[in-house]
Formats: C-alpha cells, structure tokens, sequence
C-alpha cells in the first residue's frame, strides 16, 4: 500500500468528474477527508482475510422452500364485497390526478 496523498488539483479533477462546485476554500478540506478514507481503506486491506471463507450473506440463514399447491382461487363476489363501491365485478376508486 502506498502513502500516497490526493492533491488539491486531484481533488478538483475528482469534483469536475463529479459535477461538484467546490470552492476553493474548501479544497484543503475535502483533500483531507478523502485521505481518512484512504486510509481506511488501507488499513482494512492489511487485514489477514487468508483463513477466512467467501461468503454470499452474513447470516446462516438459508432459503426454506416448500411444495406448490395449487388451491381454489378467491371468487370475485368474495373478493369485491368488502368494497364501498363497485361497478359489476370491479372496484371503484377516486380518480388520481397529477
């Protein structure tokens, strides 16, 4: 890993590509902040990960899938009879408007 550092003029590349305004007094701000973060970064690939095995999930949770049934369906009049209107065998809603 290198030490390297992000430049004032790396930052304000970073912004353009960004479509950032970034003032100018605020450059030496982000340069530090970005260099935290690749700090961090290093830091975490110095990590020995060698013993570890890949992973898809962070739990143990596995999916438990059961047979399909088919079954009867709802009928419409069940369906619609709870409803406060309804126009034959569909429901009535107010109309939505942008």
């Amino acid at each position: 890993m290198s030490d390297k550092k992000i430049t004032l003029e790396e930052v304000k590349h970073i912004a353009k590509l960004s479509k950032l305004n970034i003032p100018d007094n605020e450059l030496e701000y982000y340069a530090t902040e970005m260099n935290k973060m690749i700090n961090h970064f290093n830091l975490l690939s110095k990590v020995d990960t060698s013993k570890t095995k890949p992973m898809t999930h962070v739990n143990d949770m596995i999916n438990i899938y059961r047979e399909d049934k088919s079954k009867e369906s709802l009928k419409t009049k069940d369906a619609i009879k709870n409803s406060a209107d309804t126009f034959g065998q569909f429901i009535k809603i107010p109309k939505i408007k942008d």
